[in-house]
């Protein structure tokens, strides 16, 4: 019965310990997703409307590999990450160690839409996916928001622009 007693304590507090290192991820983000830039991006619809967002910008090869992983989800909801490329490209993107689903929308160098996709999480224990498109971009959009994703859903021709 004590045995019995001990191993449910020691359950218990092994499950405590979880649930705290789980709510420390958002006390700190990773070094390199901390030096990324902030910037302001404007999303215009064709009909005239337009959203301003607040966005984190992966400009470096090494902020870019290391996009959202091990960001919390809470962080990840504050900023969409805007992957800035220096030529068009075709990378693909992975889901390991991010926190929460996202949303991906492709832009042309004008800024023009291209494409978007939702971007699960990888199971466990299961190879991730690799997500992109056929066609070249030079910027890629990440976030979490599904009111963000309504605007690149809607109808017309949707354009983003940097703020300088």
């Amino acid at each position: 019965m004590v045995c019995w007693r001990i191993r449910q304590f020691l359950c218990l507090a092994l499950v405590l310990v979880g649930v705290n290192a789980e709510a420390d991820r958002c006390d700190a983000v990773p070094e390199v997703f901390a030096t990324m830039p902030k910037n302001i991006v404007e999303i215009w619809n064709e009909d005239g409307s337009h959203s301003v967002i607040r966005v984190r910008m992966a400009v470096s090869a090494r902020q870019r590999a290391a996009g959202f992983q091990n960001v919390c989800e809470a962080e990840i909801a504050r900023f969409p990450l805007l992957f800035v490329f220096d030529r068009d490209v075709r990378t693909r993107f992975h889901m390991q160690n991010v926190q929460t689903p996202l949303n991906i929308a492709f832009f042309s160098r004008s800024g023009s839409f291209i494409s978007g996709q939702r971007m699960g999480r990888p199971v466990i224990g299961q190879p991730g996916r690799l997500y992109g498109i056929e066609s070249a971009y030079r910027y890629a959009l990440e976030f979490s928001s599904d009111e963000l994703q309504r605007l690149f859903g809607g109808p017309g021709n949707i354009r983003i622009i940097l703020r300088r």
